[in-house]
């Protein structure tokens, strides 16, 4: 997993999700011309011994080979950007180019980090805003989607820090915690 975040303005903030599973597209090329070199160099020496069925064979091994290494450099283009900039929350998704996007409400939005029942240890982490869910993160591992959970809960719903300055413009507090007052124990919403 590749995550990273960026400070554009003061309270805008932008997480950018990225799969861990490839190397670029070039080294990918090279190490199945060099995998494909060896495998049809044995084959053609086997071939001129007599053992011809060893030729097709290496040929349906590299083709497959070849399809493995497609899919997962395909997979490695896989982005999902989320975007917390003043009150809104812009989430886009896609593979090398942006595919589907979706506007949430700041102060509605709520991060949850649910269990998932049919899978030991497995979680999702949901976007919720206004009856819609967002799913996040799929490929992250289960650390790595309760970390961030914790930074998108820093960020965004009611009670965000990193807003654009409103609570202490309105209480007079520099920490919107303080402004509200002494809050209740529900327990711990991301896990």
């Amino acid at each position: 997993m590749s995550t990273t975040q960026s400070n554009s303005a003061e309270g805008a903030r932008r997480f950018v999700l990225a799969p861990n599973i490839a190397p670029n597209w070039g080294q990918t090329v090279r190490v199945f011309i060099g995998l494909s070199v060896v495998c049809l160099g044995v084959a053609l020496v086997l071939t001129s011994m007599g053992f011809w069925p060893v030729l097709p064979f290496a040929g349906l091994e590299l083709t497959a080979l070849g399809a493995a290494l497609y899919v997962s450099a395909r997979r490695s283009l896989d982005r999902e950007i989320v975007h917390v900039e003043g009150a809104e929350i812009r989430v886009e998704k896609g593979r090398g180019r942006v595919e589907k996007t979706w506007y949430l409400d700041r102060a509605w939005t709520e991060v949850a980090l649910r269990q998932l029942p049919r899978r030991w240890e497995h979680t999702q982490l949901v976007l919720r805003s206004r009856g819609r869910e967002v799913i996040l993160g799929e490929f992250l591992e289960t650390d790595e989607r309760r970390s961030l959970a914790r930074e998108l809960s820093h960020c965004i719903g009611p009670m965000a820090r990193c807003g654009t300055g409103a609570y202490s413009a309105l209480t007079g507090a520099d920490d919107p915690a303080k402004a509200i007052g002494p809050t209740h124990s529900l327990g711990e919403r991301t896990g």
